[in-house]
């Protein structure tokens, strides 16, 4: 699902669940969690987040959301060549942002944990913009340039299609060697 690049890409915008770590997260039972807490029926927790930026009841749910993605990365992996793709980024200068609904306590726990930090440059997450659409908007008012997505969410990417981005599909859970052709497609693609 990537468009053709006129313009050099300066920098990418890459999801976090999916694209730079898989998550261990029983989503089904996060989102019955979260009703409960919200006192109503969570069809999505992306759409509830959107729906509910900046209120208190988003707060009360975002922070214990927050609680189980932090206890999902004592068991989550990194997605494969994540750390060599980074690096690669690093050495042709693009700028790296992090796009996601997870909190920014939880990447950065896992940004320090397996020694990334270094190579990104902004993380945008729930707190900052209520949707992946606001997300890679502010990452394409900020970059300096063409700004590349990545994310393992069709309907992420639907979303923000309509965007002066370029719009690359990650698929989740790859196996080490199809990951690292994914990783190679985009390096090429930003040449």
């Amino acid at each position: 699902m990537a468009h053709n690049i006129n313009n050099k890409v300066c920098a990418v915008a890459l999801d976090f669940d999916g694209v730079i770590v898989n998550l261990d997260v029983d989503w089904n039972n996060t989102i019955r969690q979260a009703s409960k807490i919200a006192g109503h029926d969570i069809k999505s927790l992306i759409l509830f987040y959107e729906r509910n930026f900046g209120t208190a009841i988003f707060q009360k749910v975002s922070v214990e959301m927050e609680k189980i993605e932090l206890d999902a990365l004592k068991k989550s992996q990194a997605v494969p060549f994540i750390a060599w793709f980074l690096q690669n980024l690093a050495e042709k200068q693009v700028d790296v942002f992090i796009v996601s609904m997870q909190s920014l306590r939880v990447i950065e726990t896992f940004l320090d944990q397996q020694g990334l930090s270094i190579y990104v440059k902004e993380i945008i997450t729930r707190e900052k913009c209520p949707g992946k659409r606001a997300q890679v908007e502010y990452v394409a008012q900020n970059a300096s340039g063409k700004v590349m997505f990545v994310d393992d969410s069709k309907r992420n990417i639907s979303n923000c299609e309509g965007l002066d981005v370029v719009c690359f599909y990650f698929a989740r859970n790859q196996k080490p060697n199809e990951a690292k052709k994914s990783w190679n497609k985009i390096l090429d693609l930003i040449k």
